[in-house]
């Protein structure tokens, strides 16, 4: 244990360089995305169809209402991609060394999940608050005035513990999503390199791995995603809650259960095409931005 962690200490400035590409990754994957982000949530909260959405959406809020509960999203995504990038290289230096040796199938899906595990902690509060700020769909007379002040109702009237709601299916979604996410991106990634017979990933190689990563990534985690979405959604505290929970569930299986019932399995992929779209640009720009910054500041 003492070497696990005198190696660990021995490699602090890679780790922080792969946190301020990490950073500069997740700013490039906000601002792309968010607008889509949106529409997801409210396809995910209604029956609406992509195109209903958006025009209710302009016609009622104005072009503005996209970016709703984008603030803070903008502040945080940054440390989110900072904590699931450097993660991943920690292990992938932990497994190869500074070897230019490839991670198997099996140690990228180890280095992925515990990547998505340390990101549960930081996303399950943001979306919490995100989801809560787009579901406003007045202008006036709001509940939460912005993202802080989200958080803050939600810790005095639901309690500290209940910013951790849906913590759970949290845990499930980023997990199998990002283990999916690294996995299909360096297969891709190879594969191209392979058929070009190229040494090192072109710009292009490199949209299109982090791309198909990304559609691989909420492909596998939408169904928890929209679990997620409708648990946070709940404004109830204790015995008052919709979705009761039961051991450690959070109310996800007595969530997922009225959904699939009531609405049929379908239920669980509302929103996946803008979802799709939306991963497929949003983390191909994501890789793109989080390989370029390495290497610029590998120099």
């Amino acid at each position: 244990m003492s070497d696990f962690f005198r190696w660990a200490y021995d490699n602090r400035k890679q780790f922080a360089l792969d946190i301020l590409a990490g950073s500069f990754s997740g700013m490039c994957n906000i601002i792309s995305s968010h607008p889509m982000d949106t529409i997801k949530v409210r396809m995910q909260m209604s029956h609406d169809g992509i195109i209903k959405t958006i025009g209710s959406m302009v016609k009622n809020e104005g072009i503005f209402s996209f970016y709703k509960g984008m603030l803070f999203p903008f502040i945080s995504v940054p440390i989110l991609q900072a904590t699931v990038f450097s993660t991943h290289e920690f292990w992938k230096r932990f497994f190869v060394g500074d070897s230019k040796q490839q991670l198997s199938c099996y140690q990228n899906m180890i280095a992925g999940g515990l990547s998505g595990l340390a990101a549960s902690f930081i996303s399950c509060p943001v979306e919490l608050a995100k989801c809560r700020l787009q579901m406003q769909t007045q202008n006036i007379n709001k509940v939460y005035k912005n993202p802080m002040d989200c958080m803050i109702q939600i810790a005095r009237k639901e309690g500290i513990n209940y910013l951790y709601r849906g913590m759970n299916v949290t845990c499930q979604r980023e997990i199998l999503g990002y283990a999916a996410l690294f996995v299909i991106y360096d297969i891709v990634k190879d594969t191209l390199m392979s058929l070009k017979q190229k040494k090192e990933a072109t710009n292009l190689d490199m949209l299109i791995s982090g791309g198909l990563g990304g559609i691989a990534c909420w492909t596998i985690g939408y169904p928890q995603d929209i679990i997620k979405t409708i648990l946070q959604c709940d404004t109830g505290i204790g015995n008052s809650r919709k979705y009761k929970p039961h051991v450690f569930d959070g109310g996800f299986y007595s969530c997922l259960v009225e959904q699939v019932s009531k609405n049929g399995w379908r239920c669980l992929f509302k929103g996946y095409s803008v979802c799709i779209f939306r991963a497929f640009y949003a983390n191909a720009i994501g890789f793109y931005a989080f390989e370029t910054a390495k290497k610029y500041l590998n120099k």
